[in-house]
């Protein structure tokens, strides 16, 4: 009898087909997220599971989860999974670090431009039938990119990956990190004053106690008037009612990636705001950023279950006996 898999993410056929020539696949198929009640009724007898940012693990799903031996999650971040409980229990969390970080780069540089040249608003305006005359010395005014001030909170992989962009443009970069991190070109400072000094701040930390809400009301207060926040990390760095109160008083502009809620919720005042871009949480989203981050899933999921070291695991710790 073939071992279970539970797949919680809605996969192409021809994924879950070669998973079925090793383990009996319980997969779901649903366009919306799956619920905690179905995937704890699904993972009864299930040795392995494969989910994605969309599918919180929570501790009570992993001790009801009495046979798994291993999670595998198609993202970097793992905060979607109870980590000490499964650290508890010895389960590897497998995830894909080193293969989105050119993707997400370039999308925040896209929405850096996007945000300060007003491009979705000028799209917008055009489409509505507004273009009515020529050239106007007014219309639609945004700021350059090559005469800002970017400020980068968070200097590893992403955030070095976006410095090494913006160096064409000309402008001056600024940056914070948690640990002591020298990058070519970037002037190290402290963290409110990237916040207060820069045109620009993008978020390129990662998500833990210390850094949830790394973009405070007071922080967000120092900021330039008509400065930008760009955030393709994680909703949870921004405090997001102090960011909608600021965007609200039309002081600030944001590019977003990342909510706190996702998918985001209709009515938010977001939907409302023509001062903030948004986007669906499509970082990583180009085909062979995708394709690499599936693959070593996969590859840590098929490890798992022949009771081998994850080649990419959030949580070594458990292959020393410190859990």
């Amino acid at each position: 009898m073939k071992p279970k898999c539970v797949v919680a993410l809605a996969l192409p056929d021809d994924i879950i087909e070669r998973l079925a020539t090793r383990y009996e696949v319980a997969a779901w198929n649903g366009s919306d997220a799956m619920s905690q009640q179905r995937l704890s009724d699904a993972l009864a007898g299930a040795e392995s599971l494969l989910c994605a940012l969309s599918t919180p693990v929570t501790a009570t799903i992993i001790d009801q989860a009495t046979e798994l031996k291993v999670i595998s999650t198609i993202s970097v971040g793992v905060d979607h999974i109870d980590m000490p409980a499964a650290t508890r229990r010895g389960i590897p969390v497998g995830h894909t670090p080193g293969v989105l970080v050119d993707s997400t780069a370039d999308l925040a540089v896209a929405l850096m431009l996007a945000s300060t040249r007003r491009i979705a608003e000028a799209d917008q305006w055009v489409r509505e039938g507004q273009w009515t005359q020529g050239w106007q010395s007014d219309l639609l005014l945004g700021t350059d990119i090559s005469q800002a001030t970017v400020g980068l909170v968070g200097l590893g992989p992403i955030g070095e990956a976006v410095a090494k962009r913006l160096k064409g443009f000309g402008c001056k970069l600024i940056g914070w990190n948690r640990t002591s991190r020298v990058i070519e070109d970037v002037e190290p400072m402290a963290l409110d004053q990237v916040f207060e000094q820069a045109d620009v701040v993008s978020l390129h930390t990662a998500l833990t106690k210390q850094t949830r809400h790394i973009a405070s009301r007071e922080r967000l207060a120092l900021m330039r008037t008509g400065a930008t926040l760009i955030n393709t990390g994680r909703g949870l760095l921004v405090d997001e009612q102090a960011l909608i109160d600021e965007l609200g008083s039309g002081r600030l502009r944001a590019g977003l990636d990342v909510f706190r809620e996702e998918p985001l919720p209709a009515h938010h005042p977001f939907l409302a705001m023509k001062n903030v871009l948004l986007l669906p949480h499509v970082g990583s989203a180009t085909l062979s950023t995708r394709s690499a981050m599936l693959h070593r899933a996969l590859e840590n999921l098929n490890a798992g279950m022949s009771d081998l070291p994850l080649a990419w695991c959030a949580n070594p710790e458990i292959y020393h006996g410190e859990s």
